[in-house]
């Protein structure tokens, strides 16, 4: 039996890590399945506080758990879906949810993090456990895929 934290320490790690990790995990796998797999990473967590309290990355670290595991119970009847809060529908591409769905896992994850909430290379690199200039490259590969998918050019 694992060691549990006391309620203030692990609500301070929910704090922590939580608001990062569910917009990764619903970057990657949609909005129903990142949910639930955001809760799954933070049951894994409370059930294994010993190993998270060496661990020096918990959100990354929990995000490619998450996956893993969401990504073995995904069924291929079921396509990816991400939801657009309604304030933004009237902004968003409706193209866009379509296109990211045909992006690769890490393609997806990489452009949503960096392009959508901010997240600087690093910070999605050290989340996926993988260099800066794999996620350079990726981020690259995706943005193609997304021009050539909405038919959009850049001026150079």
């Amino acid at each position: 039996m694992s060691n549990r934290p006391s309620r203030d320490e692990f609500r301070s790690f929910v704090s922590a890590v939580e608001p990062r990790l569910r917009v990764a995990l619903v970057s990657a796998c949609g909005s129903p399945k990142g949910l639930e797999a955001t809760a799954i990473a933070l049951e894994y967590a409370w059930e294994h506080w010993d190993r998270m309290t060496n661990v020096e990355n918990p959100a990354g670290y929990l995000y490619r758990l998450a996956v893993r595991r969401a990504w073995r119970m995904r069924s291929p009847a079921v396509p990816l879906t991400w939801e657009v809060p309604s304030e933004d529908r009237v902004r968003a591409e409706p193209k866009l949810a379509p296109a990211l769905g045909k992006l690769s896992r890490r393609q997806r994850t990489v452009v949503v993090l960096i392009d959508g909430f901010e997240w600087t290379h690093q910070e999605v690199a050290d989340l996926l456990g993988v260099g800066r200039s794999t996620v350079q490259q990726h981020h690259e590969r995706a943005l193609g895929r997304l021009r050539d998918e909405l038919g959009v050019s850049v001026d150079v």
